[in-house]
């Protein structure tokens, strides 16, 4: 299993997230399990971040749509 390594804290490379939008939006679990919407930015990122255990592309993919 590769580890993520990731200097910048974003949804896509958090441990709660899923495929939803890809690359622009994810599903978060743990807004979903709090009565929040679960569907947002992959680059955004709130205070329950919690670092993935495999890097996620969708980071990446979202950066370069975004420029």
């Amino acid at each position: 299993m590769r580890e993520a390594k990731s200097e910048r804290r974003y949804c896509g490379n958090c441990g709660s997230h899923n495929a939803y939008d890809y690359p622009h939006r994810v599903f978060c679990g743990k807004r979903l399990s709090e009565d929040k919407d679960p569907v947002v930015s992959t680059l955004w990122c709130c205070d329950e971040w919690n670092p993935a255990s495999q890097e996620c592309f969708c980071i990446k993919e979202a950066m370069k749509k975004q420029k």
